[in-house]
């Protein structure tokens, strides 16, 4: 039998919606690679991917088969395959930090008793945990960590919660041969990715950047949280913008909710400056996605390169990997780099 890359899912939100359904969509689509930086990378085709375990807080999904789970509002994305029941329920996991007041309208603590993690990830074996909990969720994100790499489960920690920097997280991750990708998935192609382009592209060019800010507006329950807690996503944002560029841009960025886009994702960016004799120069972009497909379309690939470290015995932080797919790596490193550094890391 091939092998497969088993995944737990901290957080059962859009991420997790567009993962799941979009297996199934490449399974009925053997021959596309669309939307994909490789098809089959690693050793393993998209398909080999599967989710075994998967936690949540919200009443309409703990309890639930996650094939239900992921259709369960506040989730609101694109619905791009139907998913046939999995055999997989949703765990009440700890609330923890990942749930407030502001987002009652939105999300029902479940009443059911939290599960014991541990055992639930002793018994369904994943090789990889993600880290899809809503911005903010600190102590819950350390909570999941921990419990996978003491396992040795390798973590990709998409949340903008600096754990892969954290000395003592990685020693774990070493200690029991293990990985960490982090921190913050930087979208396939988002604000964050074309923001980035833009100014390097200035940068190179010899143009003089006076200034620039990046709006990103959304209706998912992503976004309804940022707008409350979203301090630590505009720090990762901008760390990811400014990554390569030479001069110091004074950027500012901000995050807004509404309601009525659900699940699109739209940025708008803006550059000043000055080309040759100090004439003005002006850029002005925008970019609409679904956001959660964004999310999906580097998390395929950043969890076959786990697997790839895993079969190489590399442990610790995966740097290079971390820098191409992620806002707020340990280490920053040029977009160009890094994913040559990731292309020869999948194909060796």
């Amino acid at each position: 039998m091939k092998n497969k890359i088993r995944i737990a899912m901290a957080g059962v939100g859009n991420c997790a919606s567009n993962l799941v359904q979009g297996i199934e969509y490449y399974k009925k689509n053997v021959n596309s690679s669309a939307g994909l930086l490789y098809r089959f990378a690693g050793g393993y085709d998209v398909t080999d991917i599967e989710v075994v375990a998967a936690f949540d807080i919200a009443n309409n999904k703990v309890g639930k088969d996650l094939s239900e789970a992921i259709k369960a509002k506040p989730n609101c994305t694109r619905n791009v395959a139907e998913v046939p029941e999995t055999g997989v329920i949703v765990q009440k996991g700890p609330v923890l930090d990942g749930w407030g007041p502001h987002m009652e309208k939105a999300v029902k603590v479940s009443g059911a008793p939290e599960c014991d993690a541990g055992a639930v990830l002793d018994l369904s074996r994943p090789d990889i945990m993600v880290i899809a909990l809503p911005t903010g969720s600190k102590e819950a994100c350390y909570y999941y960590i921990g419990q996978a790499l003491k396992r040795g489960i390798s973590v990709v920690n998409g949340i903008p919660v600096l754990a892969s920097h954290d000395e003592t997280v990685a020693r774990l991750a070493v200690k029991n041969k293990c990985a960490i990708i982090g921190d913050d998935f930087k979208s396939q192609i988002g604000g964050t990715v074309l923001h980035n382009a833009l100014l390097r592209l200035l940068d190179a060019r010899g143009i003089k950047i006076n200034g620039s800010h990046h709006v990103n507006y959304a209706g998912n329950a992503d976004f309804l949280n940022l707008y409350t807690r979203g301090e630590e996503k505009h720090k990762s944002k901008a760390r990811g913008i400014k990554a390569g560029v030479s001069q110091d841009v004074d950027l500012s960025v901000n995050i807004t909710y509404l309601e009525n886009q659900g699940d699109n994702k739209t940025c708008r960016v803006w550059i000043e400056g000055e080309n040759f004799s100090g004439c003005p120069v002006t850029v002005e972009s925008k970019l609409t996605v679904v956001d959660s497909a964004n999310a999906s379309g580097v998390l395929v690939d950043a969890a076959r390169c786990l697997m790839v470290a895993k079969r190489k015995g590399i442990y610790g932080r995966l740097e290079a990997v971390s820098a191409y797919f992620c806002k707020s790596p340990y280490k920053q490193i040029p977009e160009d780099e890094a994913r040559k550094a990731v292309v020869k890391f999948l194909n060796g």
